[in-house]
């Protein structure tokens, strides 16, 4: 790496690392969804009230449920207690419904503490719910009261955040009991409720009860710490029957817990996101300044040179000396008996007239041409010694033979 190219990595290392530095030195901002989630400290969580119903009743008498209700009942019908839903919005479809209401009927409680619920149980009950909406007022504080004296305080409950809120626009005056009302707060010194609204009641349903309240933020994290608020919920939590088990839904939740991999819990995480984004980026710029493929110069390896024919030379260069001209022709005979054999495809082994015939036609010679050459190459072998010019004339031969 270059000098240039190693002050360019450092820069930008430093960058790096600062804005890391600043991103997980900022203070995390306050998260507002409304997750009702019985695990979450936001403050739309419900981890007080889980912790508090669970300490007060045991772990015998507190049961968490994270199936759909018709399947818990379905295989705990005989199960007895108050069934406690709390969530922005719980809606049960006609069967499911049905099933709960068959449930209470025989002696159980429903308390449902959401927005809205399904128009079933509405439509048993003869209610009917509708939304509250102050269009001079933009700010939509709300302000809770209880209507039963021992629970009445001298100035109403604050939630001192804007909300949505429903109320019950019709109930049935002959079999519902209004338990609470509130009032958006106006003006900066209003402290009671001048057009209250119903949003809490409770309603017997043969021989169980049935428990519904419009508000859920009323039971979050964020109301129950906010001042004294948590009698509020205390209160509220008193139309819980004191006999029986209490029957926690983790089904019907906005933040009910899903599974989630490795990386999605890493990356949730600020200083665990940061350190695998830190990873990568240091991975990329090693791979960008270092992690060229790096080897040692191959070597230029000649090929050995071709000896065959210093070789030829050597050993011709010996018999010539020797004079010993009837070896080098037997070799010269041999050489050229092969040649027929892998040319022609011819046995030499029987030199008759057949053979002459068959290698005349197949090498283009005539056939005394190629007897008189098979007769001298007889000759040659039947001789020894042989002059110079007798193996001068059979390479003659041998080679007219060849070109023809």
């Amino acid at each position: 790496m270059s000098s240039r190219a190693k002050i360019l990595a450092g820069v930008l290392l430093l960058l790096i690392a600062s804005l890391i530095f600043f991103e997980s030195s900022k203070k995390d901002p306050v998260n507002w969804y409304k997750s009702y989630a019985p695990k979450d400290k936001i403050p739309y969580g419900t981890f007080v009230l889980y912790n508090t119903l669970k300490e007060t009743r045991g772990r015998q008498d507190f049961k968490e449920i994270s199936r759909p209700p018709y399947e818990f009942l379905a295989d705990s019908n005989h199960q007895r207690g108050t069934y406690f839903f709390v969530n922005e919005y719980v809606t049960f479809d006609d069967t499911e419904a049905l099933q709960l209401l068959d449930w209470v009927a025989r002696g159980n409680t429903l308390y449902i503490a959401g927005r809205g619920i399904g128009n079933t149980i509405l439509d048993t009950l003869s209610l009917k719910i509708d939304s509250y909406y102050l269009l001079n007022n933009l700010q939509r504080q709300p302000l809770l009261e209880f209507t039963h004296p021992d629970l009445k305080t001298t100035n109403p409950y604050r939630l001192d955040r804007d909300i949505q809120s429903s109320y019950f626009e019709k109930i049935d005056t002959l079999n519902t009991i209004v338990l609470g009302m509130y009032d958006y707060k106006k003006g900066n010194d209003t402290l009671s409720l001048e057009e209250p609204k119903v949003h809490f009641i409770k309603q017997a349903f043969q021989e169980g009860t049935i428990v519904i309240h419009l508000m859920p933020e009323a039971f979050s994290n964020y109301f129950m710490l906010h001042d004294s608020n948590y009698t509020y919920t205390e209160g509220a939590l008193k139309y819980i029957p004191e006999e029986g088990a209490i029957f926690w839904d983790n089904h019907y939740k906005v933040g009910k817990p899903i599974q989630t991999s490795s990386l999605r819990y890493m990356l949730s995480n600020r200083y665990l996101k940061w350190a695998c984004y830190m990873l990568i980026i240091g991975i990329i710029l090693w791979v960008f300044f270092e992690g060229k493929r790096k080897q040692r110069a191959i070597p230029i390896i000649r090929p050995l040179p071709n000896q065959t024919l210093a070789f030829t030379k050597t050993i011709a260069g010996m018999y010539y000396e020797q004079q010993d001209h009837k070896s080098i022709a037997i070799h010269q005979i041999n050489h050229f008996m092969e040649y027929i054999r892998e040319q022609y495809l011819l046995q030499t082994s029987d030199r008759g007239l057949d053979f002459i015939e068959r290698l005349a036609s197949k090498s283009n010679n005539t056939q005394a041409d190629t007897k008189k050459l098979m007769d001298y190459i007889t000759s040659i072998g039947q001789k020894y010694p042989i002059t110079k010019e007798e193996l001068l004339k059979l390479n003659t031969l041998i080679e007219a033979f060849k070109t023809k």
